[in-house]
């Protein structure tokens, strides 16, 4: 069986000063593959993941995210990747609906496929009586379960959970 590398980093350096987060990370990653950063608090992972997702300039390495290229094709990463951070990136004052439209809308994806794509996914949910509820007022798993089902609304090839069990 032959499989297509999704993430490829070469000695990927992040450096804030004198600092060194992310120091000469190297791996590769295969289609259908679950890979994880483990470590200590402050070990890096964030600042790795956030580099993979195109939201952090490397000081130097090299990694292809999805077949792109972290330093030029940031936006590229971004439309083919989902990310669900451990503060799940919710609006709290947005209801259900608005938080599922506002993703799908960031994400590029029709006003059509908004709506027909979210009322699938509030029903796969379970959600019909909260779709007008503030965000802010669900229990801790319903938003966990929103946040990664809003991670993942545009199929994205790759998606990326920074501790998605974390408390808010």
């Amino acid at each position: 069986m032959n499989r297509n590398i999704v993430i490829s980093t070469d000695k990927l350096t992040k450096r804030f000063g004198d600092f060194v987060a992310t120091n000469e990370i190297t791996f590769d990653v295969y289609e259908g593959e679950i890979f994880g950063f483990l470590g200590a608090n402050g070990a890096g992972k964030t600042t790795a993941m956030r580099m993979l997702c195109g939201l952090s300039i490397p000081s130097s390495g090299k990694a292809s995210i999805a077949g792109f290229d972290v330093y030029k094709e940031t936006e590229k990463i971004k439309a083919n990747i989902g990310y669900m951070s451990q503060k799940f990136s919710l609006y709290e004052d947005l209801t259900v609906q608005e938080n599922i439209r506002f993703f799908g809308g960031i994400y590029g994806l029709s006003d059509q496929k908004i709506k027909s794509k979210s009322n699938e996914l509030i029903q796969q949910l379970g959600l019909e009586k909260e779709r007008g509820k503030l965000v802010g007022s669900l229990p801790l798993g319903w938003k966990q379960k929103l946040a990664f089902s809003v991670a993942i609304f545009h199929e994205p090839k790759i998606v990326f959970l920074d501790e998605p069990t974390g408390r808010r």
